[in-house]
């Protein structure tokens, strides 16, 4: 719905948060278009395996689709890695200056996240006052009450120290208050000036909490694939092994975490996430199955080259997919005069929902550029304020 890096390529401190002309150039493509295609269906299938899992709710459609529930803390692990992999790229091949970095970022986040929590407050509100009971526990009262709520959303303070400050039914915005803050510390680590960095870094980590920095090494794990593919060329049996390997390891996973439960348990209740280790075992297979991905294009290439158009135009819609079908989701279950596990009821929650959500995706998610326009004008309109003369 819904993170990133250290990076191998940064040198000493610059002035004005450059980094210096002699980047290391690479010898071969590490995003290729197959790569990149196969990320996009990712990030696609990601993205709706949280959506239908939270279809399963009994309140939507009667716990329908209920084996898709447990996978959603998985998806998000997968969100973390791509995002770290991809700003990799993104920082050795476009952004190489903290004002495009920052440019960057803010376009891509505030053009789903602002949109998210207008539309969650505004149809909560409406939802409420037509069935309270659907919403019941959803919004809790707390200090500073709703106008608090939206601007620690908006500044992604949601999760900092455990607080987990709940957005009303927009339960995947947590994710967001993670990925903003893996940005902030990958920035300073790749753009501050070198005496400033571990320090920020340092500050920033103190600052988030210990479950926002457990959970960074996920990310990070992505950029060091992106770095390892940068640097390592496997051969296609080596590729096609670890792409298989992972899948099979995966599978191998979830039949025994089906059968006999998660064997990884080892995260006290107080860490607020107790799929930790799972993440990290996901994680640690999805990025073997990368590397993998990245040595055989010329296996999948025919088929996602064939399938290129309908996975980019599904791939601009991930985000949108990712954080505004929950709240649509709850709304449309307070207009159904149906029971939940009647298929009219089904057909409305699942089909109404998707077909609002890319909807809004055509004037939020892929309008990023309007965004990134409008944060470079701000960006610009405050560097002139504070320069000196």
């Amino acid at each position: 719905m819904p993170g990133r890096r250290h990076a191998a390529t940064t040198t000493g401190g610059c002035p004005e948060g450059r980094r210096p002309a002699e980047v290391p150039v690479q010898q071969a493509p590490i995003l290729t278009r197959e790569v990149s295609l196969y990320l996009d269906a990712v990030r696609f299938l990601a993205a709706m395996t949280v959506f239908l899992g939270h279809m399963s709710r009994h309140s939507f459609t009667g716990g329908f689709l209920w084996p898709l529930l447990g996978f959603g803390a998985e998806a998000v692990t997968i969100f973390f890695v791509i995002s770290g992999f991809v700003i990799g790229y993104a920082t050795d091949r476009r952004e190489a200056s903290a004002s495009s970095y920052i440019v960057a970022r803010a376009a891509r986040i505030y053009s789903v996240a602002l949109p998210a929590l207008v539309l969650t407050f505004l149809l909560d509100a409406i939802g409420r006052s037509l069935r309270p009971d659907l919403y019941a526990g959803w919004w809790e009262p707390g200090p500073g009450g709703q106008p608090w709520q939206f601007v620690s959303s908006l500044l992604f303070l949601n999760e900092l120290w455990f607080s987990q400050l709940r957005l009303g039914s927009n339960v995947p915005y947590w994710s967001l208050c993670f990925e903003v803050w893996y940005y902030v510390i990958f920035g300073i680590a790749v753009f501050a000036p070198a005496r400033w960095r571990l320090p920020g870094i340092a500050a920033v980590l103190v600052l988030v909490g210990p479950l926002i920095a457990a959970m960074f090494p996920l990310w990070l794990l992505g950029l060091g694939t992106y770095r390892f593919c940068a640097r390592r060329e496997l051969g296609r049996v080596a590729g096609t092994l670890l792409y298989l390997g992972s899948l099979a390891g995966w599978v191998a996973y979830e039949i025994w975490s089906r059968r006999y439960g998660r064997p990884l348990t080892l995260i006290p209740p107080s860490m607020g996430r107790p799929e930790l280790a799972l993440d990290y075992v996901v994680a640690g297979l999805f990025a073997m199955h990368l590397v993998g991905v990245r040595a055989i294009p010329g296996l999948l290439g025919p088929v996602l080259n064939r399938l290129a158009r309908p996975i980019r135009w599904s791939a601009g819609a991930t985000f949108a997919i990712y954080l505004f079908h929950l709240p649509v989701a709850q709304f449309l279950a307070t207009l159904v005069p149906w029971p939940p596990d009647f298929w009219a009821t089904r057909l409305f929650i699942i089909g109404g929902t998707l077909a609002i959500v890319l909807a809004l995706a055509e004037v939020t998610e892929r309008r990023k550029e309007v965004w990134r326009r409008g944060f470079s004008a701000l960006l610009r309109q405050g560097q002139r304020a504070i320069r000196p003369g």
